[in-house]
């Protein structure tokens, strides 16, 4: 199973994505804002990050860049943003973005983002 890094500043998307991500076998990690998402990322080592792009202290997008340029974090961490319509999308592909998800997206698209980019040893088997 994975560990997955959930950074959202609104406590029920990430009760909602943290409770979806733990009941598909996987460890999910919780950030409040953005600061706490990149010490989070540094220390914890996920392999894969759901990042909002409102967030306080250091927005998802700054987040996100200082994630794409610090050596210790690997280059190919998926990251994918939480989105909202009014998103721009272009900053979010500026601040290297792997993918995006639109916030409060059903159970189905979670784990298809999971499949996309989560390697298969990471994912759960047909006997997990």
């Amino acid at each position: 199973m994975a560990r997955i890094l959930v950074a959202d500043d609104d406590a029920m998307t990430l009760d909602i994505l943290s409770a979806a991500l733990a009941g598909a076998g996987h460890d999910a990690l919780c950030a409040y804002n953005g600061h706490e998402a990149y010490e989070m990322a540094l220390s914890e080592q996920p392999d894969m990050v759901f990042l909002a792009v409102s967030l306080p202290v250091f927005d998802g997008c700054e987040t996100c860049k200082m994630l794409r340029e610090d050596p210790e974090i690997s280059p190919a961490l998926p990251i994918v943003f939480l989105t909202t319509p009014d998103d721009d999308r272009r900053a979010m592909q500026n601040a290297g973005a792997t993918d995006e998800m639109p916030k409060g997206a059903e159970l189905h698209t979670v784990q298809d983002m999971l499949v996309r980019h989560l390697p298969p040893e990471a994912l759960p088997g047909p006997a997990d």
